[in-house]
């Protein structure tokens, strides 16, 4: 008889599809997967085998969930730890290394989810803060030796863990308290924004759009700018940095009006801050008063159900600036609902040029930045849309 070594690890339990599998997709709903025959806790890590038996990989399986099992690898993975582990000090060595953005920044994406094989988990680094979002109970099982190594790499950084509300009750998780903020300041492109870490939208600032805050920044030399949903400023204050003749930010949220104007200030930049809804601002303007109009709207679309309602308010609000933008003047416009394709928002636009008797063209479709890398087997890591129009 064999003895295993004492510091041999049990193999992962085994998992069985009910469908073939022939791409690489990590995620299996409920319907796609044989019930084991001997009950897991929720949040396991399996070996998975499609319904012929070929390997298709190692995942988290939660039968609570209707997305219940998610891979995390192409191939058996006997330490589960140690993989993500691995895991963590590549995507860090992508971000630090490769792309070389701690020369630019210190507020970027360290894990993005499925796009560096963690899932349901992102990861922001924001200054001296590290603010972790989880959406899969599996993943939040393996957190801690990940945020330990974390300290170990920044001594004395701040570690705040959120819940997506809507994923926690569907994967089941235990509501977490609500975290602390960690105030922090974050520095991108030479400008200094001040950071409440784990509060407000997302995790607290949108490193996703800086490199559109520079491309702003490029546009708007001796423009009138209007930045709409401007949350902290972040659009606005490249404007100003950039030169715009003009910057008006605006945005629902009292708080994030004076967020931005105490950020102008910190980086000795003009610019108006003011309290007002994007629709009824538009509504207001003067035509032609602005030639760089910039919309960023929060998340409008959270589920499918949402997606006609969300739809038609990223169509209203785009006529409304392709209405009131002066000829030959820019619109940067956003959507960050995942649920909506790049296809689907270029043909809102082309709708809302047209109610608006406005003819336009494309200059750039962007996305968030490289630190936030898009998964070819999942394409669902790619979920903010960026267009840059010009009326003619």
């Amino acid at each position: 008889m064999t003895r295993r070594s004492p510091t041999a690890r049990a193999a992962l339990p085994a998992l069985r599809l009910k469908v073939r599998v022939h791409g690489r997709h990590p995620w299996f709903y409920r319907k796609m997967v044989q019930k084991p025959a001997a009950a897991l806790p929720a949040g396991s890590a399996c070996t998975v085998r499609d319904r012929d038996g070929k390997l298709v990989g190692t995942g988290f399986y939660n039968p609570r969930a209707e997305l219940a099992l998610r891979l995390f690898a192409d191939q058996v993975v006997d330490d589960v730890p140690a993989h993500f582990l691995r895991a963590l000090q590549q995507a860090a060595a992508l971000r630090e290394d490769v792309l070389g953005l701690p020369r630019t920044t210190d507020a970027y994406r360290l894990v993005h989810a499925e796009g560096d094989g963690f899932p349901g988990l992102v990861l922001d680094r924001l200054g001296s803060a590290f603010v972790a979002q989880v959406a899969s109970l599996g993943m939040l099982q393996q957190l801690e030796p990940l945020g330990e190594w974390l300290l170990r790499r920044h001594p004395g950084a701040r570690l705040v863990l959120l819940q997506d509300k809507d994923w926690a009750e569907r994967e089941g998780m235990e509501k977490l308290p609500r975290p602390q903020p960690v105030a922090t300041t974050v520095r991108e492109h030479g400008l200094a924004y001040a950071v409440q870490a784990g509060t407000g939208h997302k995790t607290g600032f949108f490193a996703d759009q800086r490199d559109n805050r520079w491309l702003v920044r490029q546009l708007a030399k001796g423009r009138a700018v209007l930045d709409l949903c401007c949350n902290s400023g972040g659009f606005a204050l490249n404007a100003a940095a950039g030169g715009a003749a003009k910057v008006v930010a605006a945005d629902l949220d009292e708080a994030m009006v004076a967020q931005t104007t105490a950020n102008a200030r910190t980086n000795k930049l003009t610019l108006a801050a003011v309290h007002g809804d994007a629709f009824e601002l538009l509504r207001q303007a003067q035509p032609g008063a602005h030639d760089l109009i910039v919309l960023d709207p929060p998340k409008w679309v959270h589920h499918k159900d949402e997606l006609e309602a969300g739809l038609a308010r990223y169509r209203d609000l785009n006529r409304l600036a392709l209405e009131k933008v002066d000829r030959g003047g820019l619109v940067v416009t956003c959507s960050c609902s995942g649920s909506v394709g790049e296809e689907t928002f270029l043909r809102l636009l082309r709708d809302a040029a047209a109610e608006a008797r406005r003819d336009a063209r494309v200059l750039h479709v962007r996305g968030a930045g490289a630190d936030h890398p898009v998964a070819l087997e999942c394409p669902e890591t790619r979920y903010l849309k960026v267009v840059v129009l010009q009326v003619r």
